[in-house]
């Protein structure tokens, strides 16, 4: 029994780090196309509300999509999912590099949007499987993100890299040679979990079988009303949506517009602001199995916000540029293992992939609705007013969160705790 238990143990642990350098992966494949959208705008003259509709594209289908892949991650294994999707990003990612117009361009992000919305239903699944034996969840979920800070800081710099050296084209090109390796990496080492061996042996009989045994009316109500909490998650986490993706697709080119970077600078600078996002995440799943998680999330959003007003309002350089890209990365990233690990929470027994399906992909519509948002308010106005705007949303998601977690839908002590 202990040996087949220590087998567990160290089967999980072995996903979990798969998983975050899959998440690295992910992420610098999801963050090549905003530094390249200085190529872009050069080499074809398109707009900014045009170039939102092409960040727009992949967002939708990501959103779509995501859902659907949650409720496949719930009846077929998340491995399975993450190979496919991989598949589907890079062929997306090959179609992008050889697109000429816009429907082009709109047609290859739908495809990379399709295979995006796997991932995060089915490796965010596998990582509260894979965190149950051990607890901390919520930092669990920081080790998660971490890979996702380290792959968006580097995917930044490595594509502006690439696309001043070999054209915007090629480096597409070459991250699609690179993934294609690691994909193929993944499905040889990659352990399948049984999310029966992984469940926490402490939990409760009876909660474990109630969404089984609704037999009765006052059951099915209860069933329901366990779904309140998902679906104000999923709100709120549209809010987020609107200001990470925002912030992310846009940033190099607010250094090169605003601040007249080249390029591959302002790839650097974002990858400045989103490497700090290791730190914010670390300290935020600590503080998340010591503390409140709402009250977390409220503090990292206000702080975030009150950072990109003076981003977008004091024209810093040198050494004070760079300490307020590192605050800006760290409070941005402070909520991120809280939200996961309220989002597996919140979760009905059984259902934890689709929920987060449907958490991430209200998520990305609301990333969806960012590329044409900041597109038309910096064609109409500026970047800087775009970035003020989003940062009102971010604000909206924290306090969200922070009334959830004072509301009378917070979890039940009937319900798994983290």
């Amino acid at each position: 029994m202990t040996a087949t238990r220590s087998h567990v143990q160290l089967q999980a642990l072995r996903a979990r780090n798969i998983l975050i350098a899959a998440h690295a992966l992910q992420h610098i494949v999801s963050t090549s196309l905003p530094p390249l959208l200085i190529f872009i705008r050069s080499d074809l003259g398109l707009t900014g509300t045009q170039l939102g509709i092409i960040v727009a594209a992949g967002a939708v289908a990501s959103g779509i999509f995501q859902f659907p892949a949650g409720l496949l991650t719930d009846r077929f294994t998340p491995k399975q999912l993450l190979v496919v999707g991989y598949c589907l990003t890079l062929s997306g990612l090959f179609l992008l590099s050889r697109a000429h117009t816009l429907p082009g361009f709109v047609l290859a992000q739908a495809v990379y949007g399709m295979g995006n919305s796997t991932f995060h239903p089915a490796s965010f699944t596998d990582v509260a499987r894979a965190t149950r034996r051990s607890g901390g969840l919520a930092m669990g979920m920081a080790l998660h993100n971490i890979g996702g800070n380290v792959g968006t800081a580097a995917g930044y710099s490595v594509s502006a890299i690439l696309g001043t050296l070999l054209g915007w084209r090629t480096a597409l090109g070459t991250i699609v040679g690179a993934g294609a390796l690691l994909i193929l990496l993944f499905q040889v080492v990659y352990p399948e979990l049984d999310p029966e061996e992984t469940q926490d042996e402490e939990e409760d009989p009876p909660a474990r079988q109630e969404s089984a045994d609704a037999t009765t009316g006052r059951k099915r109500l209860r069933l329901n009303t366990r779904w309140i909490p998902v679906y104000i998650i999923a709100a709120a986490a549209f809010l987020s949506g609107v200001f990470g993706r925002g912030l992310a697709t846009w940033l190099p080119t607010f250094f090169a517009d605003a601040r007249g970077s080249s390029a591959a600078v302002a790839g650097v600078l974002s990858t400045i602001l989103m490497l700090a996002g290791a730190g914010g995440s670390l300290v935020g799943g600590a503080l998340g199995d010591r503390m409140d998680r709402s009250h977390i999330v409220l503090i990292a959003t206000l702080g975030t916000a009150g950072l990109i007003g003076v981003l977008v309002g004091v024209p810093l350089t040198g050494i004070a540029l760079t300490l307020l890209l590192l605050a800006t990365g760290f409070f941005h990233s402070l909520s991120r293992p809280c939200l996961n690990a309220i989002t597996s929470q919140v979760s009905p027994r059984g259902k934890e992939g689709s929920v987060f399906g449907l958490v991430f992909g209200v998520m990305s519509m609301g990333g969806a609705l960012a590329g044409p948002l900041v597109g038309n308010l910096y064609d109409r106005y500026s970047l800087e007013t775009a970035f003020l705007v989003i940062s009102g949303f971010f604000v909206l998601h924290g306090i969200m969160i922070f009334l959830w977690g004072r509301s009378k839908y917070k979890l039940s002590p009937s319900q798994r705790s983290s």
